[in-house]
């Protein structure tokens, strides 16, 4: 393996190893950044005198969680069999055998979800 044929491949793993982690150093850093917002908000507010049950029912108002409707699975599932379906056709169009089996566990695992979706809605419906 020459020079020239090493920076691709150097730069290949770097992408695929940094890029994932660079994603997770962000999220971990704005996690942090909101709940530091969090906190000064309530040692500010409880400077001010206020309540301590008051303040955090005010905060508890903002956080309410929304009904889970199960729509995430089924736009994840949707979206997942898309890809195994794509991958199928690349195969197919590459003629690489190596493609279909990867290409037939997204598929399945996107059916599955859609699956989990009408699973969970009905239980839904009865609320």
């Amino acid at each position: 393996m020459g020079s020239a044929e090493a920076v691709p491949l150097v730069l290949t793993v770097l992408i695929s190893v940094g890029g994932p982690v660079a994603i997770v150093i962000v999220a971990i850093a704005l996690a942090y950044m909101r709940k530091k917002k969090y906190y000064e908000a309530m040692v500010k507010a409880m400077e001010l005198g206020k309540d301590p049950e008051a303040i955090g029912q005010l905060f508890m108002a903002k956080a309410e969680k929304k009904d889970d409707n199960g729509l995430g699975y089924l736009k994840g599932g949707i979206v997942v069999a898309g890809i195994g379906l794509g991958l199928f056709g690349m195969g197919l169009f590459l003629d690489d055998g190596g493609l279909f089996g990867p290409s037939a566990f997204m598929f399945i695992l996107g059916l599955a979800l859609v699956l989990v979706y009408l699973v969970i809605r009905p239980k839904n419906k009865e609320k």
